[in-house]
């Protein structure tokens, strides 16, 4: 359960050796709970039995362990940015379905669109599950009809946006494509070898992660010191005890 757990502030234990040094040198004046005394209060009266005396320190040990906190740090999953990436097709059937969804399994981070002029627009999204079965259901198209002016709209906003076009004829894209923009056209043959650079081409930037979580646990010997100082009060308050 503690595996892993350390101090935040380790230098606090010296604080035990002041409540040390004080128990033998500082002069008694009243009898406060941190520095007692038990034996001096009153010539007259029982004298305080060892679990009290242990109760006392106790007590004092767990809250010097409170104050030097400890914690354990949360593991961090590594974080991503990806590409918003626009696929782009004039046709579809079997290879192009296939090429597709080898394509999104290859790009787990980024977020994906799908792209047929006047036919079919899917919009940016980072659920490939449904993306894939999206592709799955989509029909034979031999070719689209033309190609409009609507591609910019997919991509506004976006911080790392990438064209990626499908077609056997990707100039017929060319003049509806925002300026500026990376773009990667797919060739018809040796899709593999093609797929391998682009991924080696557009990797996934890495998130800088904030300061690491931790997890506390000095509630932990704060309660023991808290049912330590319960007792300690207990037996003070019995009769006769000094």
């Amino acid at each position: 359960m503690f595996e892993g757990v350390y101090f935040e502030f380790p230098k606090l234990s010296f604080l035990l050796f002041v409540f040390l040094a004080c128990e033998n040198l500082c002069p008694l004046r009243i009898p406060m709970l941190y520095f007692p005394h038990i034996e001096r209060f009153s010539g007259v009266g029982v004298k305080s039995p060892a679990w009290m005396w242990i109760a006392k320190w106790l007590m004092i040990a767990f809250l010097i362990v409170a104050i030097m906190s400890p914690v354990r740090e949360i593991p961090q999953t590594p974080r991503f940015e990806g590409y918003a990436t626009l696929i782009v097709v004039d046709r579809v059937d079997e290879d192009v379905r296939n090429n597709i969804k080898r394509f999104i399994a290859l790009r787990p981070h980024d977020k994906i669109a799908l792209y047929l002029p006047e036919t079919i627009k899917i919009p940016l999204t980072f659920d490939h599950t449904a993306l894939l079965k999206m592709v799955n259901q989509l029909p034979d198209i031999s070719q689209s009809s033309s190609v409009d002016y609507t591609i910019k709209d997919f991509l506004i906003n976006e911080k790392y946006p990438w064209i990626v076009i499908v077609s056997p004829h990707p100039k017929a894209f060319i003049h509806s494509l925002p300026p500026q923009i990376e773009r990667s056209i797919a060739p018809v043959q040796g899709w593999e070898q093609w797929m391998a650079s682009e991924d080696k081409n557009h990797k996934p930037l890495p998130i800088r992660l904030p300061l690491p979580a931790l997890e506390y646990f000095y509630f932990y010997p704060l309660f023991l010191a808290f049912l330590a100082m319960v007792v300690y009060l207990y037996g003070r308050n019995q009769k006769g005890v000094t």
